[in-house]
């Protein structure tokens, strides 16, 4: 900074002087301090964030596809296996997110498979929800396995399965699992033994020869069974 006198000093921007009362104090990434004028310390500060911005390296969040540094970016791994990078707020989000955090005893498993200090339902509703590969929301809900015409794989929430279908993008879908149980009248803890002899009981009423079965209603028995076992 140039000293004009003991009143005024040069702004570091445009060069004019200016009383002291007047002038702003800008910190660049560098550490650089500029004295600058009221018309000249707006352009300093943005100035400073583009030039932090460039220096910090950015990436993209997983959830909200907004743009952040990278080092406020945090890869999760989802209950399905999937990894996804973060931001602060999606975070949040992530199911189980913080568990991580509490000590050895707090949380501690009662028996039942939750926490002590988490109702079993809440925790149950956490643990399934699951991410739209399209939209990028969680849903409380089994998303549907589809096949792109061009030969992708998504996995997607049943709004964005619609939409997909609606635009004449998709080859084919999966069975959901919840729909196997339900064509096979099975529950989410079944066994195998228990699994196979549902089968066998469904399938009998669904064959063709017989007249409460036909040949659409036994393959859709043969799948659902192939999809749980």
């Amino acid at each position: 900074m140039a000293v004009v006198d003991q009143r005024r000093e040069r702004c570091d921007g445009c060069g004019r002087a200016v009383a002291l009362e007047n002038l702003t104090t800008v910190t660049m990434p560098d550490g650089e301090r500029l004295a600058c004028c009221p018309t000249c310390a707006p352009h300093a500060r943005e100035a400073a964030r583009k030039l932090e911005s460039i220096d910090r390296p950015r990436g993209t969040c997983g959830g909200c596809r907004s743009s952040f540094p990278r080092d406020d970016l945090e890869d999760v791994v989802l209950p399905d296996g999937a990894v996804i990078t973060c931001c602060p707020d999606c975070l949040e989000e992530v199911p189980g997110h913080g568990d991580a955090g509490t000590s050895a005893s707090d949380g501690l498993d009662d028996g039942t498979g939750t926490s002590a200090d988490e109702p079993a339902e809440t925790t149950h509703l956490a643990t399934r929800r699951t991410l739209c590969s399209q939209c990028h929301e969680y849903v409380d809900e089994e998303l549907y396995h589809v096949t792109t015409i061009d030969g992708r794989t998504e996995e997607l929430c049943p709004d964005c399965k619609a939409l997909a279908e609606e635009k004449g993008v998709v080859s084919g879908v999966k069975m959901r699992k919840s729909e196997a149980r339900e064509i096979l009248r099975v529950g989410d803890d079944v066994t195998s033994r228990e699994l196979r002899e549902a089968f066998l009981t469904q399938i009998k009423h669904a064959h063709p020869d017989k007249k409460s079965g036909s040949e659409s209603a036994f393959k859709l028995v043969k799948e659902a069974y192939d999809r749980l076992k």
